[in-house]
């Protein structure tokens, strides 16, 4: 049984290196430098045979992504923890400002009726003085009055003690209302206090989701840097020798379509330019983009890593490259000069033509990935059983075909998807999708006919669902992350010309499960 076995992930505090904290200062560019050593190990291992004794060279590599697994493992371990506080803080920064707005709508009623007593304390001032005066009067008169004026006499008394209070009380509350004012200004704090937690709640919750995100995707590295890890033991154990070449094309385009193995800054397109390159001969340039382009070299025309070439490229002119990588497509060079305005102005005549077939591809699958959400949120089909990568083989196929736990609903949810997709363009010649292994559950109906064992023909170019797709092409196109991807594709099963293809990557509830290929006719 064909399976990644996902339990090599280690818990985020196991199995550190001794200095865990110089490996987590920089996380990415420590998987960066690993997957360097890795594609170094497959490139010194390259074109020999693999006998028992380089089985260790394999373990090596198994060990070498099981590093990256680690590290990116940890830093998905410390994202989810740090989007968690984030979280939390961003609740209790609302609870907060709930209280804020509470408090200054409690003060209102109180800033209001501070004019009010006011209004009343000047009023009972204005009483305690008309009763002191009359009081006085009153003991005038009882004076003069003599005996007669007792009465009189205690009248005024009782005034007078009536007045001292009246003015105690109005001189109380001026005090109150005096209070009472000095609300409008805690109503004003309060809504400064409102007015900034409600400012920080948005910084907040992009930085929760932030950290989520940057959690998802080191899980999503470790994931394939323990694929890898895998993939490469159960190369080290197996027994039958096999040539270690095509193994290093397919662990190299594994590492490079992973987001931490992507050095690529700008998007390639395939094009197909005479180039003339110093007194060597005419070549070809394959690929172009800004920052570069590949190169097929003339004929004995062999240079390395940080060589230079000029090259005069039909209609672009003059070029001055470094070479950056040698591999079995070609020379992978860099332009060592600011580009030219006619090679910008080329660059975006091929970006604009293939700007409408990039957005039918990303419609594509951004359809699929809500087909496959959907399916999921009503039963249909399980997460786990869609990422499940227990692939069980169907006896007596050639070339070999898998069942999964997926495919039933998967044979019900694509072919809707890809079929109109399909007849929509008359230059596409196929349009199917894969897991991030390369497997096609379904393909094209013209693709998916039952095989006829007396014609082999027949059966490679008629059964290519429930299988497979897994050369550097198909890897490349399941494996990328990038929002999508322009390569060559050759047709499978006859001698046909090359296919552009483009594919975009599928994402299901935010994790990446493969890829939508669409391969155009030239």
């Amino acid at each position: 049984m064909r399976r990644i076995d996902r339990s090599r992930i280690p818990h985020p505090r196991q199995g550190l290196a001794e200095s865990p904290s110089a490996a987590l200062a920089d996380p990415v560019r420590a998987g960066r430098d690993v997957i360097a050593l890795v594609e170094a190990d497959v490139a010194r291992a390259g074109g020999a045979p693999r006998p028992a004794a380089s089985a260790g060279s394999a373990a090596d590599l198994a060990r070498a992504a099981g590093r990256v697994a680690e590290v990116c493992s940890t830093l998905s371990s410390e994202g989810a923890g740090a989007g968690e506080v984030l979280a939390q803080a961003g609740r209790h920064l609302g609870l907060a400002g709930m209280r804020c707005g509470e408090a200054a709508r409690s003060a209102l009623p109180l800033a209001g009726a501070a004019g009010e007593i006011d209004a009343l304390a000047a009023a009972l001032s204005g009483v305690a003085r008309r009763a002191h005066l009359a009081a006085l009067q009153a003991t005038v008169e009882a004076a003069r009055l003599g005996e007669a004026g007792e009465g009189t006499l205690r009248l005024a008394q009782a005034v007078r003690i009536l007045s001292a209070e009246g003015s105690r009380s109005a001189a109380a509350l001026r005090g109150l209302g005096d209070r009472a004012g000095a609300a409008a200004g805690a109503i004003a704090a309060a809504r400064a206090a409102e007015a900034l937690v409600g400012g920080l709640g948005p910084v907040l919750d992009t930085l929760t989701a932030a950290s989520r995100g940057q959690a998802a995707t080191a899980a999503d590295l470790a994931a394939e840097a323990a694929a890898m890890a895998d993939a490469l033991d159960t190369l080290a154990e197996a027994e039958a020798p096999e040539p270690a070449s095509p193994l290093g094309a397919r662990v190299v385009a594994a590492l490079r379509q992973a987001e931490l193995g992507d050095r690529r800054l700008h998007d390639r397109y395939p094009v197909d330019l005479p180039a003339r390159v110093g007194t060597f001969g005419v070549g070809r340039v394959r690929d172009l983009g800004r920052g570069g382009l590949l190169l097929a070299p003339p004929e004995g025309l062999r240079p390395t890593v940080g060589t230079p070439l000029a090259l005069a490229v039909r209609p672009l002119g003059q070029l001055r490259v470094t070479v950056v990588g040698v591999s079995a497509r070609g020379l992978h060079c860099a332009f060592a000069e600011p580009i030219s305005e006619a090679v910008r102005q080329a660059a975006a005549r091929i970006e604009a033509e293939h700007r409408p077939l990039v957005a039918t591809a990303q419609a594509g699958a951004a359809q699929i990935g809500a087909a496959l959400e959907a399916a999921i949120g009503s039963g249909l089909l399980g997460r786990d059983a869609l990422f499940d990568d227990a692939y069980r083989p169907l006896p007596g196929t050639d070339p070999p075909r898998f069942l999964t736990a997926a495919l039933p609903a998967l044979e019900e949810i694509l072919p809707p998807i890809l079929e109109p997709l399909l007849i929509a363009d008359e230059r596409l010649a196929h349009c199917f999708a894969v897991d991030r292994h390369g497997y096609a559950p379904v393909h094209n109906r013209r693709f998916s006919q039952a095989p006829r064992p007396d014609d082999p023909a027949w059966t490679a170019r008629h059964s290519r669902h429930r299988r497979f797709h897994d050369d550097p092409a198909g890897l490349t196109a399941a494996r990328s992350t990038r929002p999508f991807v322009v390569q060559m594709c050759r047709p499978e099963g006859q001698a046909r010309p090359p296919l552009r293809e483009i594919a975009v990557p599928i994402r299901v509830h935010g994790r990446h499960w493969g890829g939508l290929r669409m391969g155009y006719r030239l």
